[in-house]
């Protein structure tokens, strides 16, 4: 017999923030995947897919809205595996890509579907790749990585059968966050919010309205040098990689928008607990950091306190969006909404290479890229800047922004200004953060870009954006 119960605090926050899609939007909330399972059987990758199922409920559970009008989930004992084949002649990783982009373009019901399907890509007969969709309802980016981890083990045959047993319940996570277990949680994050909201609005940038072909523009800097600097600086101020990344990117919004006081909505991934660090389920939470850019404030110390506040914000990221809603309703200055969340930091890491990979000498670090592609969404936040790296060798910085509120200019100025002041906060980290927004200023106006950034940290001509 199914199962009801109340959505865990991830669900709840990810269901909201889907109810401010438009109805052909809703294909950017999925999570889409390419997994190479080159060498694994066709017979053993559809096994594996329906042991996943028995081991996780998130991929047998649909979603509803009770006689409340409020959202739960309901688990089922079983759901068909929406599995589909395609066999070509050949496949490359083009064909798979296309694959993916079409599966990802089909949108699930928000109610009363699994949200999950995938396709089997095998080049005559041998299978290549495995293109997966899954509802942001369902997993994570965290969550999706785990699936394919497991899903390999057990085509492998590396794993027997399903002897792990379940994985973490969704439902058990719920029961506990809205038990009397979690009452301190509640009400620290309740204290939390509310001093937030005392400071004054929290949005940054002006709200436009509703528009039919709302679209954004995306820029992507890749830069190995400059994931060794922003290591140095972590190391020199005894702070994390992410909080350099953090402070930089509130200082560089403070210069673009002229503004002293910068919300940042930090992307918390809610996996502290090592009980529900592999929970198959979506865990992610938007948490506000409100960033104090004093010009005449040390660059060295205002690390140091965005990272302390950083550690704050995390410590709270996982609360009841409903009961932070109507705190905010009643808070002066405030709309009453706060899904909006303006401006967006994500910090992601990927697997770091390993032992035997030899590091890059200084003389052959590569230069540092900036381009221009189309967004992956075309709605939701008006700025998301999204760190992807090893943590060591390499690092991209992804901003995509609505193009009426921040432009091309401004987007530029924003990802110069984090590369100078990793520069800065290792070689003159007493120097102000005005010193740095003004020089920052000046070197987007310089015919060499400004003589600190060599191009293993920012190209000497970025390319434009294409429309």
């Amino acid at each position: 017999m199914p199962v009801d119960a109340p959505l865990t605090f991830g669900q709840l926050s990810t269901w909201r923030s889907i109810e401010t899609f438009a109805a052909d939007r809703l294909m950017e909330v999925n999570v889409p995947a390419l997994w190479d399972v080159t060498g694994l059987d066709a017979a053993a990758i559809d096994n594996a897919l329906r042991v996943l199922v028995r081991r996780h409920e998130s991929l047998r559970t649909t979603f509803h809205i009770g006689a409340d009008g409020l959202p739960f989930q309901r688990v089922h004992p079983d759901v068909p595996v929406r599995l589909e084949r395609l066999d070509l002649p050949s496949v490359t990783a083009e064909d798979g890509a296309r694959v993916l982009r079409e599966l990802y373009a089909r949108a699930f019901p928000v109610v009363g579907d699994p949200g999950w399907h995938a396709t089997l890509i095998s080049a005559a007969g041998r299978p290549r790749y495995l293109a997966v969709s899954m509802s942001h309802m369902v997993v994570d980016v965290w969550a999706i990585r785990e699936l394919q981890s497991q899903l390999v083990e057990l085509a492998s045959g590396a794993a027997a059968g399903d002897d792990r047993g379940p994985g973490a319940a969704p439902r058990e996570l719920a029961g506990l966050q809205h038990g009397e277990a979690w009452a301190a949680h509640r009400r620290g994050a309740e204290k939390y919010w509310k001093k937030l909201l005392a400071g004054g609005p929290l949005s940054n940038l002006p709200a436009l309205p509703a528009r039919p072909d709302e679209r954004r523009v995306q820029a992507t800097l890749r830069s190995h040098r400059l994931a060794a600097l922003v290591g140095e600086a972590a190391a020199l101020h005894r702070v994390s990689p992410q909080s350099v990344l953090t402070a930089l990117t509130g200082a560089a919004l403070s210069g673009v928008l002229a503004r002293r006081r910068i919300t940042l909505s930090l992307m918390c991934a809610n996996r502290f607990d090592p009980r529900w660090q592999s929970i198959v389920s979506t865990m992610n939470q938007l948490i506000p950091l409100v960033c104090s850019v004093d010009p005449d404030a040390p660059l060295s110390g205002f690390l140091k306190r965005t990272h302390l506040g950083s550690l704050l914000a995390y410590r709270h990221g996982s609360y009841d969006v409903d009961a932070v809603e109507r705190l905010a309703a009643e808070a002066p200055g405030e709309d009453g909404s706060l899904f909006v969340h303006d401006c967006w930091f994500n910090y992601v890491t990927e697997p770091a290479a390993g032992p035997d990979v030899p590091s890059t000498p200084a003389e052959d670090v590569p230069d540092a890229t900036l381009t221009w592609t189309p967004p992956a969404r075309n709605a939701g936040h008006p700025f998301y800047l999204r760190v992807n790296g090893d943590g060591a060798n390499w690092v991209e910085l992804t901003v995509r922004a609505d193009p009426d509120l921040l432009g091309e200019r401004e987007i530029g100025a924003v990802l110069r200004t984090v590369v100078l002041g990793a520069r800065r906060a290792v070689t003159a980290p007493d120097g102000t953060v005005g010193r740095l927004l003004a020089d920052a200023a000046d070197a987007a106006d310089a015919a060499d870009g400004g003589a600190e950034l060599e191009v293993s940290l920012f190209p000497r001509e970025p390319a434009l954006a294409q429309g």
